[in-house]
């Protein structure tokens, strides 16, 4: 009994939590949760807690022959502060960057950085 009230308020905890933050509606507390997201220039990483929510870094960059392309850092589970960070190619130039967020693989959101972020 007492896991299930906890698991109650951690889902209402989360929910709140994300509305007032403006990011993605919340999953059940046993599919984890996702918090405050922190982009970077050229990445960042999210609070929370996976599995079924993950982060990853990305850059867009410019190129003259190929106009921009995003260009992503490997998948991390929310809550992990490793990071996750990209960069451009040879021959491309920085544009923005910042980290996506991904529930069950689905994009959520985009965080830039200093910028205000993008949720479905």
């Amino acid at each position: 009994m007492r896991r299930r009230i906890a698991a109650t308020c951690l889902a209402a905890v989360a929910a709140a939590t994300l509305a007032v933050l403006g990011g993605a509606p919340a999953a059940r507390a046993d599919q984890g949760w996702i918090g405050a997201c922190h982009p970077q220039q050229y990445g960042g990483w999210c609070d929370g807690n996976g599995p079924d929510w993950q982060y990853r870094g990305f850059v867009n960059c410019a190129a003259q022959s190929s106009g921009n392309q995003d260009y992503h850092g490997p998948y991390r589970w929310a809550g992990d502060r490793t990071g996750s960070t990209a960069k451009c190619t040879l021959g491309t130039s920085y544009r923005y960057g910042g980290v996506k967020t991904y529930y069950r693989g689905t994009l959520m959101c985009t965080h830039r950085y200093n910028a205000v972020p993008v949720c479905r």
